[in-house]
């Protein structure tokens, strides 16, 4: 039996772009990103000039009306933003259905999905246009919460469609003060949060709440910033301090051209000077193109462990 084609529901919201309101009958609803300043990044924009977020937010504004005029009527502006979206749409065989798609819960909420791509009868993947100079964690989070959240409004709103994908499409070509250009083309995918969580989040924001991140820093780790702080810190010293002795040591065997010297518990060897040689795999690529690195049999790969990196 063939899967029925879904039809977008129109979600009866009015919105207001110059005030960007949302406004269903005479009620005023709230947007998602209000929410999630509220609760995740209240200090965004803290310490950066007016006039910089503003101008960020004009060339946003352009690339995404670039992008949508394409989508809607084939209209290509001619600008490197709107070559890389087409690219991007071919690489990946996004399939527009509609662009700044305004979902809602018909109750406290509402927001406008940049882009929607239909994958089948029934599923679409979801798209948020980013023009960041710089993808930071905190802006791939906010974005994953975002776009989690759309899916989660999207669903609702559409009740037998199913969201497949969630991304955010980085577009980004502006010159820099020394005349390079800033050029970035990528499509980031990113994990759904289910759907559960983002009705809490939503829910807790309502009632004036803060909503304990279940994605944040747990408490037993934040008790214990002070101590890892000290460790590392001591590490450092230790590690610094043996730094200068080993260099000591070694100055003074090349000079007296010794190579070993030993107590009871204790063996100091120096290594003789030597060169290592490696081969330069990305330069190989580059210079023959034409061969299958994915079914080279002299390629030798070895998995590695996951780390933990702490900066303090």
């Amino acid at each position: 039996m063939a899967t029925k084609r879904i039809e977008l529901k129109d979600s009866g919201v009015i919105f207001n772009a110059e005030n960007h309101t949302y406004l269903l009958g005479d009620k005023y609803l709230s947007g998602v990103t209000p929410v999630l300043q509220r609760q995740f990044f209240p200090t965004e924009f803290e310490g950066i000039p007016k006039r910089i977020v503003d101008a960020a937010a004009e060339y946003g504004t352009g690339v995404h009306a670039s992008c949508e005029a394409f989508d809607a009527n084939w209209d290509n502006d001619g600008t490197v933003e709107v070559q890389d979206y087409i690219q991007i749409c071919r690489d990946y065989e996004l399939h527009h259905e509609a662009s700044e798609y305004t979902v809602t819960d018909g109750k406290e909420y509402a927001s406008q999905i940049d882009k929607v791509y239909r994958v089948s009868e029934d599923t679409f993947d979801l798209g948020d246009i980013k023009t960041y100079g710089q993808m930071t964690d905190n802006k791939l989070q906010k974005a994953r919460w975002q776009l989690s959240i759309y899916a989660y409004l999207f669903e609702l709103q559409n009740k037998k469609a199913k969201v497949r994908n969630l991304f955010v499409i980085h577009l980004r070509n502006k010159q820099k003060k020394d005349g390079s250009w800033d050029h970035i083309s990528e499509i980031i995918f990113v994990n759904r949060i289910p759907s559960d969580i983002c009705e809490d989040l939503l829910a807790t924001d309502l009632k004036g709440e803060q909503f304990s991140n279940p994605f944040g820093i747990p408490e037993e780790y934040k008790l214990q910033e002070t101590m890892i702080r000290e460790l590392i810190q001591t590490k450092n010293a230790i590690e610094e301090k043996l730094t200068a002795i080993k260099a000591k040591i070694l100055a003074d065997m090349t000079a007296k051209n010794v190579r070993l010297w030993a107590t009871d518990t204790m063996r100091l060897t120096r290594k003789l000077p030597t060169q290592r040689t490696a081969f330069n795999l990305p330069l190989f690529k580059e210079d023959h193109p034409d061969l299958n690195y994915d079914d080279y049999k002299y390629l030798k790969i070895s998995e590695v462990s996951g780390s933990l990196a702490i900066a303090v």
